[in-house]
């Protein structure tokens, strides 16, 4: 989803406020320090997490810590802004972001910009035992993050197709990429999928392709992936557009705009429990299905003050307990971060929740169905981006 990188350990003195930018403050360790009265916190959530559970487990951090945090204010942004939004902040040389949430997508642009702390392995003393809490699924996604962020939401995600029955017959549903190819030229304008960079459907559809397709190396954007851009291309003639995000996706598909779409568990349920999308949505697998795993991270900007520090690594500490892990599975997903908190252990409230909205009859069997894929490298996914929407995405229809 690379072993961590070790930062060489340097002791910098910064204030509360955070220091003026500089290539040495912002690439050196500095040593956590607990506050002497509560401090104020500002989350910024450039992936969804907030709503996937992360603010209530948040807020109950803050409410049993009333000596570490004063306040939170909660900000949301597009995965593709959040790097601005920090290395301006940075450059003014006045960090107000504590803590940001958010996919590979933010923690890559952030790590080529020397954007975030060095967590692992230079604060591990303050972090917990991941080898408590990691299998090897999640723990191949944290070595991704390159000691840059702490695995904080794990997903066995997609790609699958959702329809729109009413449109779609069950048996015509399309489950090979040559079929839906053939589906769309047929259907001119009723299949399309989010833009990857700003969808998690989205980069979960092209991730996959390169296994569905037996490109030559599906870990590489640029070099491995022939088959997989020549098709995407190809589809992309029989797209009217590609929606901005994964919720305007979902607005689309659920006024009938759309038939037929590459979805991923998380949006599956949550927008049916919305009302978005029809409670008999339908659902099918690709053959050979290449279920790409799906990892948040938790990163603490360079720049923070001690204090600053202290609090933000309390709190992931928190927000990777079996705990605070289990509100997250009334949220859309069927698996958390922490291995301890699933399905079967989290209580009256999961079991009935993913009776009503986790398509029991589905899932479970469709989950040991193909094969588990790991995502691209943070780095290679920022390459697949910026190649897809010069290759695909400005050539809308073309």
């Amino acid at each position: 989803m690379a072993g961590a990188a070790a930062a060489a350990l340097s002791l910098a003195m910064i204030t509360a406020c955070g220091a003026p930018n500089s290539t040495s403050a912002s690439s050196s360790t500095i040593t956590p320090e607990k506050p002497g009265k509560p401090i104020a916190l500002t989350i910024l959530d450039g992936g969804g997490d907030l709503k996937g559970g992360g603010q209530s487990a948040i807020d109950a951090f803050v409410k049993a810590n009333p000596d570490l945090v004063s306040s939170v204010t909660y900000q949301t942004a597009a995965a593709t802004d959040v790097a601005g939004k920090i290395k301006a902040q940075q450059s003014g040389g006045h960090i107000d972001i504590s803590l940001v949430l958010g996919g590979g997508d933010v923690l890559g642009a952030g790590e080529d910009q020397k954007l975030f702390q060095q967590q692992l392995d230079t604060q591990v003393k303050s972090l917990p035992d991941l080898s408590t809490i990691q299998d090897d699924a999640r723990s191949n996604i944290q070595r991704l993050a390159n000691g840059y962020g702490l695995l904080v939401n794990f997903d066995q995600n997609g790609p699958f197709l959702d329809y729109n029955p009413t449109a779609v017959a069950a048996g015509q549903v399309p489950t090979t990429p040559q079929a839906l190819l053939d589906w769309a030229k047929a259907n001119k304008g009723r299949f399309s999928y989010a833009q990857p960079a700003n969808s998690g459907s989205g980069r979960a559809f092209i991730q996959a392709l390169p296994y569905l397709l037996g490109d030559s190396d599906p870990s590489d954007p640029v070099d491995g992936w022939t088959k997989t851009w020549a098709y995407l291309q190809e589809l992309g003639k029989y797209v009217n557009s590609y929606p901005a995000s994964s919720s305007l996706l979902a607005q689309q598909f659920g006024s009938g705009q759309l038939s037929l779409i590459p979805t991923v568990l998380s949006h599956d349920i949550a927008n049916r429990k919305a009302g978005t999308w029809p409670a008999g949505t339908g659902i099918a697998l690709f053959q050979n299905e290449a279920w790409i795993n799906d990892g948040h991270f938790a990163m603490i900007p360079n720049g923070v003050s001690a204090q600053t520090l202290y609090v933000a690594l309390k709190l992931e500490s928190y927000l990777v307990t079996a705990d605070a892990q289990r509100a997250r599975l009334t949220t859309g997903v069927l698996t958390t971060a922490n291995k301890d908190a699933t399905i079967v252990n989290s209580g009256t409230d999961v079991t009935a929740f993913v009776q009503q909205w986790g398509r029991p009859d589905f899932f479970p069997n469709a989950l040991k169905t193909g094969a588990s894929r790991p995502p691209l490298t943070p780095s290679n996914l920022q390459k697949a981006f910026d190649l897809w929407q010069r290759n695909v995405g400005a050539k809308v229809g073309g």
